[in-house]
């Protein structure tokens, strides 16, 4: 089974909102307010694309997501004891 190439743990806040803006967007929609330089830099990670559209998250990025909210429910699971 293949991994995804690691990606930095360590985003900054406003790359993090960016990637979860993005990840909110409908086709079709207007998305919320992404900061450019935020997505400029996840681009260069993998996590977002510029398309016909405008900004897109990638595969990766959604995985990348994922990961981080099992991360939070597995931490929020073990300080609930």
């Amino acid at each position: 089974m293949t991994q995804d190439p690691p990606v930095s743990d360590t985003l900054s806040d406003s790359q993090l909102n960016a990637l979860r803006n993005l990840a909110e967007r409908q086709p079709g929609q207007d998305s919320n307010f992404v900061n450019i330089s935020a997505a400029q830099a996840l681009t260069q990670l993998g996590l977002a694309r510029r398309g016909g559209g405008g900004w897109e998250i990638t595969p990766l990025g959604r995985n990348h997501l994922l990961r981080a909210v099992s991360r939070d429910d597995a931490d929020g699971a073990a300080n609930a004891r």
